[in-house]
């Protein structure tokens, strides 16, 4: 979301990681487009099922630099202030967008009829379950602020969520298994225990991500100790290990495994934490940035573009799909995923900036 200069300037990292994850957002949904429909072990699912995990990163790092910018125990903020700076914009964005959404869906899709819009009226565009878990986090903040203010209960809180996930996803899908196994293969059914118990724990781990919330301010306050080397280099591989995943357990069970590709997928948390580390710098040894560089210049004007960005990028995918018959399908998809994101990207940042035109815009849905 837009920043006032002087937070922009002393948090470069952040902005860096916020451009990079808002292209991702839009590798995702490009990539993923219609994924289940294509054939499991294709060279052009396979592809984008490369493209699409390894950009998952890209929402817990949201969600850990709103926690990095907003939980410090300092910023005395109450619950009417938050509402008054967050949530109220936050639905608004919510009403807007979805008339709009609405709007546009109903003259690409059905040519203006009335009862298509009104039914989309109702309907939330699918990637708007981030803004409204994002109401929950800053409901939360006064009460999240208390315990970020000690240090060790912060860092209990993280494991809890993660402890809590494991153990109740490991005794689920014991029993599960013991109570199935007579009826299928085990080699089988412990695949589906394994999924279960990770469905379990993305359930659990972050329930509205809440661990990556707390993780950012974390990681942004305390840095990562001793672990720092080995969870940054850990990043990398940590996603790749999920997109191998992904298409391992999709090739067993013949059928199109999304649990790896959830974002609150353990290893992708880790790789977030990683790469959130990696571009912020261990603690003491901080990244230092030239503000006045051109490239950073550049960055710090893009990333204020960024939310308008995110709400906007969906329907300009459609569009272009539609009338230009652009998609991850109309060329080689190594190739194709990443320029029609790119292609979108600047297309809703140039549409972003022209908004950002209009005062009242400008302050409320941007």
């Amino acid at each position: 979301m837009t920043m006032d200069t002087k937070r922009r300037t002393d948090y470069v990292y952040m902005e860096i990681l916020r451009v990079l994850s808002a292209f991702a957002v839009i590798v995702i949904h490009v990539s993923g487009t219609n994924w289940s429909k294509l054939s499991i072990g294709d060279v052009d699912w396979t592809v984008r099922t490369f493209y699409n995990v390894g950009a998952r990163f890209s929402l817990c790092v949201f969600c850990m630099i709103t926690g990095a910018l907003l939980l410090n125990p300092q910023k005395n903020i109450g619950i009417g202030e938050v509402y008054r700076r967050y949530v109220k914009r936050i639905l608004i964005c919510l009403v807007v967008w979805t008339v709009v959404y609405a709007i546009l869906y109903t003259i690409m899709e059905s040519a203006g009829d009335l009862v298509y819009f009104i039914k989309h009226l109702f309907v939330l565009p699918k990637h708007f379950w981030y803004l409204i878990m994002l109401v929950g986090l800053y409901l939360a903040l006064p009460v999240l602020r208390v315990i970020t203010a000690n240090k060790n209960v912060t860092l209990y809180l993280i494991w809890i969520l993660i402890l809590f996930g494991m153990i109740f996803g490991t005794i689920k899908g014991t029993v599960e298994l013991f109570k199935d196994v007579a009826e299928e293969g085990v080699g089988y059914q412990l695949c589906n225990v394994i999924l279960n118990n990770l469905n379990d724990l993305n359930r659990t781990f972050v329930p509205g991500y809440l661990g990556c919330f707390l993780l950012g301010y974390y990681v942004h306050e305390h840095g990562l100790g001793k672990w720092s080397k080995l969870i940054v280099f850990m990043a990398i591989p940590s996603l790749l290990l999920s997109v191998a995943l992904t298409i391992l357990f999709s090739m067993i069970t013949d059928s199109h495994v999304y649990t790896f590709m959830l974002e609150t997928n353990p290893l992708i948390v880790l790789a977030s934490v990683g790469i959130f580390e990696f571009f912020k710098g261990e603690k003491g040894k901080e990244r230092v940035y030239d503000v006045n560089s051109r490239l950073v210049k550049w960055i710090l004007f893009i990333s204020g573009n960024t939310f308008g960005v995110y709400l906007s990028h969906l329907v300009i995918i459609k569009f272009v799909d539609r009338y230009f018959k652009l998609g991850a399908y109309s060329f080689p998809s190594i190739i194709s995923v990443p320029l029609i994101s790119l292609l979108v990207f600047l297309v809703a940042h140039g549409i972003t900036v022209i908004l950002k035109m209009i005062p009242l815009v400008k302050k409320t849905i941007t």
